[in-house]
This record gives C-alpha cells, structure tokens and sequence, in this order.
C-alpha cells in the first residue's frame, strides 16, 4: 500500500517536472533567448521530484527549531533580566501602546525569536538538502525565475500593449536573487564573501528593474531582454555560481535605498508624538498633523507609501484613534 502511493507520487512529481521543463523550453524558444542549459533543467526537475520529500523532512524540522529556540531564550531571559522585564514577556499581555516600556521589550522579544528561528531553520534547511539530496528548496529559486520567463513570454505574444504591466512582477525573481547566496549552500553561513555577495545581488536586481523598465518603450524588446538574464541567472544559480550570476557588463549600479530608514523616522517621529500627548497633552489635531507634514516630507512622491504606513501605525501608536 505505501509502495504503490509513493510511486504513485513519484510519477506526478515526475510529470510536474517534465511539463515544467518542457513550458520553459518553449517560452525559451519564442523568446528567442536559445536553448535552455542543461543546469536549469536538472534543477527544475531537482526541485519538483523532491518536493513532498522536503517539505516531510521541514515542516517537523522547522517545529523543532521554533522550539529550541524558543526554550533556549525563555532559559536566557529568566537566568540574565530583571524581573520586570520577565513579567513583560511571559506576564499578563502589555497595554496596546508603543509608548509603554513592557511593549516595546515584548516586541524587541517576538523580533527576537522570530528572526532567530527563521536563521536557524534556514540553515538547517541547506544542510538538509546537502545531506539527504533534498534539492526542493534549494531549486525553488530556478522555479520562480522560469515563471518570470513565462511571463515575460506571454506578455510578447499578447497582440498589443498589455494596459496592467505588473502581472510581470519582479517581486519574487527580486527576493530569490537576495536570498540566493545563503540557500544554494556553496557559501558557508559566517563567510568574508557575504558583503561582496550583497553587493553582486543588488547589481543584479538593479539590472532586472532596468530592463522592466524598458516595457514602457518596447515591450517585446524588453520581455526578451528580461527573460535572458532570467535564464542566465537561473544557470549560474544551477552551477552554484552566486557571485557571478550575471556578468560584470550586465549588472547596473543600484539606487540607494531609502524605504527602510524612512519607515524607522516615521515610526520613530509617531511614538515621539504620542509622548507628547500623553505627557505634555499636546492637541491631538496640532499631533496629527505635525505626523502628516513630516510623513509627506519623508515620503515626497511616493505620498502613498507613507500613507500605508500612517494607516498601518496608527490604531498601534494611538490605541482607540
């Protein structure tokens, strides 16, 4: 009875694996971006007849770090902080007010355990697919780059102008790029080529937008410019090349990122102002707008982002507003 159902998802995994490979041939093919490596179509294949196999052997995994680490911070917490600090994290649920000290070291605590767990179990994970040949996860980045080429494919064969240009959406490609070096498992966790890996990774997701970019001026130009470094990302990526995904006349030098510091000053400026209306009883009108001018100082043209995040922190900040 088990023989028969594991072959029996043996073969839907190995006819996933054969429709999947055959698909990014033929996007390949109209795209005219050549034939696709011989790489790319082990990893394809790598990652959808492993798939039930390492999401058995993660989903416990995963439990079982959650856990550990879990218990390993409640050991540190109870062993090395004052009291007070141990009945904000284990003690009756803080008031919802970011302006309270108790909230702030139970979220510092959730920050903590959560980013801790998701290193661990992502290392584990590598060692996993090293170990027992579970390559699912490993090649889950080769997947998401063909379904970019797919897309791209379906958007050049489209007649005309397509009016919605973000269904090819850079979201996912963009986050398996900065996440390649640690999962392909050829670069050790603690390594003096991290920065130098960061910083290739930026060149190419600048590289992906700018030829996004170009939807605008040729579409079918574009789609194919698109999908050639999507293939030839997914090979290096397939080769374990992860400094050199794409080469060095190819990469483009990233904008410098501001989204994070201006989400920590908007943030930052909120909790200021809900101190003082609690403390000095500042005007709640006279607050809010000084949170609105600044907000639209930091965020400028992109007013809409700022007001996501205004929208987001505010019931926190100033509970019942």
């Amino acid at each position: 009875m088990f023989r028969r159902i594991r072959s029996q998802l043996a073969l839907r995994q190995r006819e996933k694996a054969n429709a999947a490979i055959r698909k990014l041939c033929e996007d390949a093919e109209y795209l005219g971006i050549g034939p696709v490596p011989g790489p790319v179509r082990v990893a394809l294949r790598a990652h959808h007849e492993t798939r039930w196999q390492t999401w058995a052997v993660l989903i416990p995994m995963g439990y079982c770090v959650v856990a550990f680490v879990g218990r390993a911070l409640r050991v540190l917490v109870l062993t090395y902080t004052p009291t007070w600090v141990q009945e904000a994290i284990y003690g009756d649920p803080p008031e919802a007010s970011l302006s309270s000290r108790e909230a702030w070291v139970s979220f510092g605590h959730g920050v903590l355990l959560v980013g801790a767990s998701f290193l661990a179990a992502r290392r584990l994970a590598v060692w996993a697919a090293d170990a027992f040949e579970l390559r699912s996860m490993t090649f889950e980045r080769v997947q998401r780059w063909a379904d970019l080429i797919g897309e791209c494919a379906e958007t050049a064969r489209a007649p005309h102008m397509r009016a919605d240009l973000q269904s090819v959406s850079l979201r996912f490609a963009v986050m398996r790029v900065r996440g390649a070096r640690s999962m392909r498992g050829t670069v050790p966790g603690v390594s003096w080529r991290r920065p130098g890996l960061r910083a290739h990774a930026s060149g190419v997701v600048a590289a992906l937008r700018a030829a996004h970019a170009g939807f605008d001026l040729d579409r079918k130009e574009a789609a194919r410019k698109l999908a050639a470094l999507s293939l030839k990302i997914s090979d290096r990526y397939a080769q374990g090349h992860v400094g050199a995904l794409l080469d060095s006349a190819e990469l483009v030098e990233p904008a410098r990122r501001r989204e994070a510091f201006n989400l920590v000053m908007m943030a930052g400026v909120m909790v200021a102002v809900a101190f003082g209306v609690r403390v000095w009883h500042v005007p709640m009108p006279l607050a809010m707008g000084a949170v609105v001018m600044v907000g639209a100082w930091l965020y400028r043209s992109t007013v809409s982002a700022g007001l996501a995040v205004l929208t987001t922190l505010l019931p926190v900040i100033f509970p019942g507003k």
